[in-house]
């Protein structure tokens, strides 16, 4: 379901031809534009082409490195499914928006038309011109929005589904993305905890070590004694006279 999606918002943006690469990256990472090209059956050019007005909108990302033995740079690609969905959720939204309008519009208002000339116009147009057509002089005859209106509503009601669908799809690519980077941060604090265990040892060690090689702990020397001694005495605050009354 979620290739049907980014299928639909890829070809959207960027063509039929597109929908091709949603297949070559999807769930994948870095994926050399070379290859991409190839499996499109395009040039590079034209696959760049196209991936560049994904680029644009959002939907995919590149890094590039360079080629040590040609000395060109090469693009590597990925696809962003969720910023796809979003984008996809936010068209339909709008969508939705503007076919609710349409049918309110068509609910509250009388519409007139011209069987001569298949015309529909608005109630405020037909009373403009005295419910005459002005192009075959026929009289206008009250429309029938029932059609019209079941129309309108049922394809509100498909994208209303296709919303909750996308939410759930949606969901999902956060739940893979919340593992994956819980994963990752599991072994980044994993490699934390050794190396501060390793230092530690290290430390200990190096204590060993010395403790070892000196026998025992230094003892101060009296003269640094003597002078410290000496300065606690000169800090001591001076008592003052008592004043004879």
């Amino acid at each position: 379901m979620q290739t049907n999606f980014l299928e639909e918002i890829v070809e959207d943006i960027a063509g039929i031809q597109a929908k091709e690469i949603v297949k070559l990256l999807e769930g994948k990472k870095d994926v050399n534009e070379f290859l991409i090209a190839k499996k499109l059956k395009l040039t590079i050019n034209q696959a760049r082409n196209i991936l560049y007005k994904l680029s644009e909108a959002g939907l995919v990302s590149s890094t590039r490195k360079k080629d040590k033995r040609k000395g060109w740079f090469i693009y590597f690609w990925t696809l962003d499914a969720l910023k796809s969905l979003e984008l996809l959720e936010k068209r339909l939204l709008e969508e939705a928006a503007r076919l609710k309008h349409l049918l309110q519009n068509r609910k509250s208002r009388r519409f007139y038309f011209c069987k001569t000339c298949n015309v529909e116009v608005g109630e405020e147009s037909a009373l403009l011109n005295q419910f005459t057509c002005l192009e075959c002089g026929q009289v206008y005859e009250l429309a029938d929005s029932s059609t019209f209106i079941k129309d309108i509503e049922g394809k509100i009601s498909k994208i209303e589904k296709q919303l909750v669908v996308i939410s759930e799809e949606k969901g999902k690519v956060l739940e893979t993305w919340h593992k994956k980077n819980k994963r990752k941060t599991a072994r980044h604090d994993s490699k934390i905890k050794k190396q501060k265990e390793a230092v530690k040892i290290a430390r200990k060690k190096a204590a060993l070590k010395k403790a070892k090689e000196s026998g025992s702990k230094e003892k101060i020397p009296k003269e640094a004694e003597e002078k410290k001694a000496a300065k606690k005495t000169a800090k001591k605050p001076k008592k003052k006279a008592a004043r004879k009354k």
